[in-house]
């Protein structure tokens, strides 16, 4: 797996060279970054994402914003090393500065997830030219300890490494670009337009645009300017108050477009003329190659990234900050139209030529895989298995599980049971290919009988099942499945570590209800304690294997004979609490649960039973527990279960409400207990039943 790291969700030329650059990588790619235009546009393209806290880009805006940046680079370095210490990623690449600071806090994370020494290789790309002194210190400390250092152009490279002490780590890949995305036209005659193009911010001199083309409009009035870019993070106000009222000005009245953010800036640069770019320190400026990628000639300072860009062919180049001589070099584009084409025509073949996108994501890729840790060796003979799910209206979920099988596990049989589904998902699993076997019921039975159903029909010696919902990362169930196969060991139900949407760790291992454990982390902030500590009462939060009570049934594997006698699961019991129920009677039957964290899946949770009962089924969850128990243990163990369950939510509830925090998910659980002990039944424990992730629905003992 690769772990790709942004501190900000705004997408700019660096963002959308990140997607390009992560296309490129044959692996496994997650993007962990905040809600915003990166995060769709990744998804848009297929990367995975995993959301982070938006925090604000601002270092110096006002005292608040010092005040609170090293606040908030230390909150993305612990959303980072959750992210490390889960996923286990084979290469972390620190897109920009804040995440390569991130990770220099993190002191390179010396220890994985599994317990050992190693840790990920770190590529840090950096983007920018450094700040200042004090964070180019720091940022240099993070370029040492990272493996490799990718930078978009040399000028980046020699402001981060003047003295060349990177020079084996160092590597300098030029973004590129799919010239045939842009459309070659010629520009339209009249009136002539100059686009300019990028985010609205201080350091890329929208100001000294204005200013050129008030000079150039003296001799050519029926000039336009368009700018196409927004503020980042929403500082609106603060940069284009003053460009509005320059641009009011008698000089530029009418002749001045702010047309925001553009999704595609093709459109935009077929109507163009020429490009403007008037950043004196702009580490690369896909703008511009942009602009050749339209077969557009572009006006550019003779320094920094854009230099490394552009040729006499293509590019007139004026001196950084001399408003007069950009202006000149407009008037000689605007004057001689055969002059523009023919530079036009020249950029296009030197952007094709010089950028093409697959060629340079390619050098990337070759670059990082020189210091990616990928063991030499030679896999064992996967152990035969075969993976059950249980389908009901799983159209929109079935897909990522089918996918991510075919794709780390190729050849896997699959057996899928779907209870009545009046959606698509019977078509997208027969479309799946031969190794995927359907049988389709017709009528919802539950999902413990229809799980049985399925093991039933399986032929190999272990069994892994698996909800629909669930997607593989790697190919870590295999060891899951070969442990599971060992015929030195004795029967175990073995269960792996279980990553929610965001990368988070899910609670899917726990120890036996009612235990002193279960008492113990009723009142022990265990989720403030460290992970070796905690695993006694949090086991989902171990990084070794760990006898427990019982797992969740979203992801388990076991033996496939060891399944059949076991049930596995109570058919009597219809929705919740029947993994609960299956943890106690393995224990009974002399097999025990196991959580197995070299082995990870990614779950996104109660498709089906969120929908059908609109939110979380609390008082469903608290009837099937006290069922499960019940059954199993008896009435005394229920009762001191039911003193844990609500000593917790109590305990949460106070916690939440003495820091300011609402707890109202706390306080419906502790309301459905109350009701579950009461033995009333409340609106959530009636209606549908769906069974993609079914458990029990009848009071316990």
């Amino acid at each position: 797996m690769v772990l790709f790291a942004s501190y900000s969700g705004a997408l700019g030329g660096a963002a959308r060279l990140l997607i390009d650059w992560a296309a490129a990588l044959d692996d496994e790619v997650c993007l962990a970054c905040p809600e915003g235009p990166l995060a769709r546009a990744a998804t848009a393209a297929g990367l995975r994402l995993l959301p982070l806290r938006a925090r604000s880009v601002e270092l110096r805006a006002s005292l608040g914003d010092r005040a609170l940046a090293a606040g908030r680079l230390v909150g993305h370095a612990a959303e980072l090393r959750r992210l490390v210490e889960s996923l286990d990623p084979e290469l972390l690449v620190a897109w920009g500065m804040r995440s390569a600071l991130a990770w220099l806090l993190l002191g390179g994370a010396d220890r994985g997830r599994r317990g050992t020494a190693a840790r990920p290789a770190v590529v840090f790309h950096h983007n920018d030219f450094l700040p200042g002194p004090t964070i180019g210190h720091l940022v240099r400390a993070a370029a040492a300890r990272a493996d490799l250092v990718t930078v978009p152009s040399h000028a980046v490279a020699l402001d981060l490494d003047p003295p060349s002490r990177l020079a084996d780590r160092l590597a300098v890949v030029h973004p590129g670009i799919d010239v045939d995305r842009f459309d070659a036209a010629a520009a339209p005659a009249q009136p002539p337009e100059v686009l300019v193009l990028g985010a609205l911010v201080g350091w890329k001199r929208p100001d000294l645009a204005l200013e050129a083309c008030a000079l150039a409009r003296r001799r050519h009035p029926e000039l336009r300017l368009r700018f196409a870019g927004a503020p980042i993070d929403g500082a609106l106000d603060r940069v284009t108050e003053g460009l509005r009222a320059r641009a009011a000005e008698p000089d530029l009245a009418g002749a001045v477009e702010f047309a925001g953010d553009l999704a595609d800036p093709a459109p935009a640069l077929a109507r163009a003329t020429c490009l403007l770019h008037c950043a004196e320190r702009e580490p690369f400026g896909l703008a511009v190659l942009e602009a050749l990628a339209a077969g557009r000639p572009a006006v550019v300072p003779c320094a920094a990234g854009p230099a490394e860009v552009v040729d006499d062919s293509c590019a007139l180049r004026y001196p950084p900050d001399d408003a007069a001589a950009a202006a000149e070099a407009l008037e000689r584009l605007i004057s001689d139209p055969a002059l523009a084409a023919q530079m036009g025509t020249a950029g296009r073949a030197r952007a094709r030529e010089h950028f093409d996108l697959r060629e340079s994501g390619d050098r990337w890729a070759q670059a990082v895989a020189h210091v990616r840790r990928r063991p030499t060796r030679v896999a064992p003979a996967a152990p035969p298995v075969e993976i059950v799910t249980v389908t009901h209206n799983s159209a929109r979920v079935i897909g990522g599980l089918l996918a991510s099988v075919e794709r780390h596990l190729p050849g896997v049989p699959m057996v899928i049971v779907d209870c009545a589904s009046s959606d698509e998902t019977v078509s997208v699993a027969r479309g799946a290919g031969s190794s995927v076997r359907v049988v389709a019921l017709d009528q919802n039975v539950g999902f413990g009988r229809a799980c049985n159903r399925g093991v039933a029909e399986v032929q190999a010696p272990v069994t892994a099942l698996l909800n629909p919902d669930v997607e593989l990362l790697d190919d870590s169930l295999l060891a899951i499945c070969r442990e599971a196969a060992r015929p030195d060991r004795d029967e175990r139900l073995l269960a792996p570590l279980v990553l929610e949407s965001n990368g988070a760790r899910q609670d899917s291992a726990h120890p036996n209800p009612g235990s002193m454990a279960e008492l113990a982390r009723a009142v022990v902030p265990f989720t403030k304690l460290p992970a070796r500590i905690a695993a006694p009462l949090a086991p989902w939060r171990a990084s070794s294997p760990r006898r427990v009570g019982w797992a969740v049934g979203c992801a388990l594997v076991a033996r496939t004979e060891t399944l059949r006698r076991l049930g596995p699961f109570d058919e009597r019991i219809f929705l919740y609490g029947e993994d609960l129920e299956l943890g106690l009677r393995a224990a009974d039957a002399g097999i025990q649960t196991w959580f197995w964290p070299m082995a990870r899946v990614l779950h996104h949770g109660a498709h089906s039973t969120r929908a059908a009962f609109d939110g979380e089924a609390f008082t469903r969850l608290a009837w099937g527990r006290r069922e499960a128990l019940g059954r199993r243990r008896g009435r005394g163990r229920v009762a001191v279960d039911d003193a844990a369950q609500a000593l917790t939510f109590g305990s949460r509830i106070v916690a939440k409400r003495g820091l300011g925090r609402g707890a109202d998910r706390e306080r419906r659980q502790l309301e459905a207990l109350l009701a579950a002990r009461r033995g009333i039944s409340s609106g959530d424990r009636g209606g549908a039943r769906p069974a993609g992730r079914s458990r029990s629905t009848r009071p316990g003992a």
